[in-house]
């Protein structure tokens, strides 16, 4: 047996239909709401951005928010790999996979704001001057003026932002802090609609996964086991009610953290009348409301009204 086919056949194992059957017995509509809130995660940009008379979303919408939609593109496959671990009993996988989707979100909003000149030459009202991220905005705002850097270009097609970023900087942005990027970008109102508090309530998420993805004995898959009273070392991965309704939990907030942040992002692009529309053929969208985001369509409606 060569190593593709070794791998095939253990991938088949630990990702089987069964497994993922028998969560769905265990969790039911739960499971609706997680996988149906991914799925609106993925789809809402599609759904939401005009396209031209070939069908393809509109070039120059693309190109406006290309930064965010080439960490959006990652994270919607991140989420998906970690549903698929989180309902094959593999959750200290599935918790680590989600928190780095989570990160994700938070660096494609950042990226995308650093490119506009309206976000990034705004003093920081919540962080200190010696913040890392602070000190960023500050020395990378410098160095657009200096190498006279066309603003205009860079906000007409901002995955640019990372021709700027490049070398030591790149470095940089991969160290931030995620407490300080949420901190940020809450104060740039870029999470509008996760209610008062979005940067405490996504530390508050965020904490909850780390606490989940830590390589801690009572975390690992064989320790939740032996806590819930299933057998150790059982191959495949037993299927485990608490940590599935935990999982999904997780999941399911993450998403909805997620669409809010796609939102925002897509009602920078639209005013008006057709930007309406958009919101209520979401709001319309069964599978948005199977993935039963409150929030997310409380938001929708205060644009759709």
């Amino acid at each position: 047996m060569n190593v593709s086919e070794r791998m095939a056949r253990w991938t088949r194992e630990i990702y089987s239909e069964d497994l993922m059957r028998q969560s769905e017995e265990i969790a039911g509509d739960a499971i609706v709401r997680a996988d149906s809130a991914w799925h609106q995660f993925c789809l809402v940009p599609s759904d939401m951005l005009p396209r031209s008379s070939v069908g393809k979303i509109e070039y120059d919408t693309f190109r406006h928010m290309s930064a965010f939609l080439m960490y959006h593109w990652e994270a919607s496959s991140m989420a998906g790999i970690s549903l698929s671990n989180g309902l094959s009993g593999r959750y200290n996988a599935g918790f680590t996979l989600l928190r780095s989707y989570l990160e994700l979100v938070l660096r494609g909003v950042l990226s995308q704001c650093l490119a506009q000149r309206y976000f990034r030459d705004r003093p920081s009202s919540v962080l200190g001057p010696t913040d890392f991220l602070a000190i960023l905005m500050r020395s990378l705002s410098d160095e657009i003026k200096e190498k006279q850097i066309k603003t205009d270009d860079l906000e007409d097609n901002t995955i640019e932002i990372f021709s700027v970023l490049h070398g030591h900087w790149m470095e940089d942005l991969l160290r931030l802090k995620p407490a300080s990027i949420t901190k940020q970008i809450t104060d740039w109102d870029m999470l509008r609609g996760l209610g008062s508090s979005p940067d405490r309530e996504i530390g508050d998420i965020y904490t909850e996964l780390s606490s989940n993805a830590h390589e801690r004995v009572k975390y690992t898959d064989s320790g939740r086991a032996t806590e819930e009273g299933a057998e150790l070392f059982e191959w495949p991965a037993p299927i485990l009610k608490d940590s599935l309704e935990k999982f999904l939990s997780c999941f399911h907030q993450s998403m909805e953290v997620g669409v809010i942040a796609v939102l925002n992002q897509v009602s920078r692009q639209f005013t008006g009348d057709m930007f309406k529309q958009m919101c209520h053929n979401v709001l319309n969208n069964e599978n948005f409301r199977l993935a039963d985001m409150r929030r997310a369509t409380k938001l929708l409606k205060s644009w759709a009204n």
